[in-house]
């Protein structure tokens, strides 16, 4: 299958935040585990994380609540199939390491387009010289994303048992990260 990976692009946004809703909509669902930690009826990211993720688009690498997206495409460059994305710690003096986000739609899953998101990404952050660490936080039973992670040289740190609770079951997630 050949992809074009593609920053992401102000025009893009519309059809971006339409992908990232029919994620949402798997969530949880139909044997797929869950990968955002929000009840499984949340199927629309809300107008806030919308905001913060464009003003993220726009701000310098080093600043605080900078974030970098792109976006794989079909050959037609016209179906958004997947996307990775790194972006700031909320916590000061961490710009040297980024936290990695990354999904891809249902019906391409399994055909190496998280990996080649994911190698991109990694690339990308690699050239930047100011990132040293890529770190990433899986759902503890979203195991195909902790397997494409591990063998992609992601170190487990630690694993937090009963972090959060949707609806109404305990769920943990695991700490990973990359040394650049």
């Amino acid at each position: 299958m050949n992809i074009k990976i593609r920053l992401l692009e102000a025009g893009d946004y519309p059809a971006f935040f339409a992908y990232l809703n029919a994620q949402l909509e798997e969530n949880g669902k139909l044997g797929a585990p869950l990968f955002q930690p929000v009840p499984r009826e949340i199927i629309k990211l809300p107008t806030k994380k919308e905001a913060a993720f464009v003003a993220g688009l726009s701000k310098t690498i080093g600043q605080p609540g900078w974030r970098r997206a792109w976006l794989a495409m079909d050959e037609a460059n016209k179906n958004i199939l997947g996307h990775v994305d790194l972006r700031a710690h909320h916590e000061v003096n961490t710009s040297h390491r980024a936290l990695l986000g990354m999904g891809v739609l249902k019906p391409w899953r399994r055909h190496g387009i998280g990996r080649a998101l994911l190698g991109f990404a990694c690339e990308w952050a690699r050239q930047s010289n100011l990132l040293e660490w890529i770190d990433i936080e899986v759902l503890c039973d979203n195991k195909p994303a902790l397997h494409l992670y591990e063998t992609a040289g992601f170190e487990k740190l630690c694993e937090i048992q009963d972090m959060y609770r949707i609806d109404g079951q305990p769920e943990g997630f695991i700490r990973l990260a990359l040394k650049l």
